[in-house]
């Protein structure tokens, strides 16, 4: 798995909640465990799936979360009497190795879309090094789907208060970055002005590349106006189960993402528009860009070229900063990290280590409880994955 998501309890209830997510899934772990399986879950959280793995007799389960809401999930797997067969490995997948090859490997590491941080490289390394042979992956695939959109209401933020605004400003300088962010959306089926295109197949069982691009395409058979690009994706856990976050389904906690364009585009009834669609990870996020070109006959009326990268405020002196040939230097923080992880051995207590800060960096730390916030966060970054 990637880097912890962040969620809170009541979001981790809302995924349990939601049946449209959960009943597949369900399905799709009863049908695949069997007596002597083992299951590795994948991003737990709060361990929902383990405990069904349990529940359905997996006889021994491995539940792997980064995030602090493990904790919650062996209280749970305790309150169950599941404690003796699940083993939680607070970590990331790609930080393990297990006894035994799972049998089972489920995971929902998705964000509004599949291309969500580093899941498509978590499913890919647990495949090949943790999977038994004949294995099962749940999920089995994703597919991504995309549609122009009619949402005025919806692109209104992109043009207020930037374009125009009650206080008489110029803030137009703020609205090239922000037709340039995509956001979650959960829109009808109504607001769609296309049949959907297929965009990209993510089939988990061979899936190796982390980026994703493709070319979508429409002929309007009816007006409309296009202020952006939708994208969902149909999950197919099993043959033949499965669930989809398209408009007009039951809504689904993912939503759907909506891409503006520069401006709304008013079609008519054969016009013809495209759109070159593509996702790249870099670092721990994803970068997209969406590029559009909108037709009536021979006269062009769209000609978009957009990408998250100009969403961001981004200094021309932050980008010579990560540069190959930028020489770096550090400030006093590097000295007082330096101090702190030069102390933690396994013997040095954490009051310690604060006495010493305040020693050292008395400038920086006027209370020890300060010294000592500094030093227990920098140790909970640096610890060892804890498996149990």
């Amino acid at each position: 798995m990637g880097k912890s998501t962040g969620y809170n309890i009541l979001s981790y209830g809302d995924m349990v909640n939601n049946r449209q997510r959960m009943d597949p899934y369900a399905r799709t772990l009863q049908q695949a465990v069997r007596r002597d399986s083992v299951v590795l879950d994948i991003g737990a959280g709060t361990g929902i799936f383990s405990l069904l793995a349990c529940r359905f007799g997996a006889a021994e389960v491995h539940a792997v979360e980064p995030d602090a809401s493990i904790d919650l999930a062996r209280t749970m797997a305790a309150a169950n009497g599941f404690a003796d067969r699940i083993h939680f490995h607070q970590t990331l997948s790609t930080a393990i190795t297990l006894p035994r090859p799972a049998d089972v490997i489920v995971s929902d590491l998705r964000g509004v879309l599949p291309l969500f941080q580093h899941h498509i490289a978590a499913i890919a390394d647990a495949r090949s090094r943790l999977l038994a042979p004949g294995g099962v992956l749940i999920p089995a695939r994703d597919q991504l789907w995309a549609a122009l959109i009619d949402v005025p209401e919806v692109y209104r933020p992109y043009t207020e208060p930037w374009l125009s605004n009650t206080y008489a400003l110029d803030l137009s300088p703020g609205q090239p970055l922000v037709v340039n962010t995509w956001r979650k959306l959960n829109a009808k089926a109504d607001q769609l002005l296309v049949e959907p295109a297929h965009w990209a197949t993510l089939d988990y069982q061979t899936i190796q590349r982390t980026d994703v691009s493709g070319e979508l395409s429409w002929i309007l058979e009816r007006p409309g106006t296009a202020h952006g690009v939708l994208v969902w994706f149909d999950a197919e856990l099993a043959d033949g189960i499965g669930f989809s976050n398209r408009p007009g389904e039951l809504e689904l906690i993912y939503g759907q993402a909506f891409f503006p364009f520069q401006a709304p585009v008013r079609l008519e009834q054969g016009d013809h528009v495209a759109v070159a669609l593509s996702a790249t990870l870099v670092n721990d996020n994803y970068l997209w860009r969406w590029d559009t070109r909108a037709r009536s006959g021979d006269h062009l009326k769209a000609n978009f070229r957009q990408s998250t990268f100009y969403g961001t405020p981004v200094a021309l002196e932050a980008l010579k900063r990560r540069s190959a040939d930028f020489v770096p230097s550090a400030d006093t923080s590097a000295a007082i990290d330096r101090c702190v992880l030069s102390h933690i051995d396994g013997k040095t207590t954490l009051g310690t280590i604060a006495e010493t800060l305040m020693e050292m960096f008395p400038e920086r730390f006027h209370q020890h409880q300060d010294a000592l916030n500094y030093s227990a966060n920098l140790a909970e970054k640096y610890r060892p994955a804890t498996n149990g």
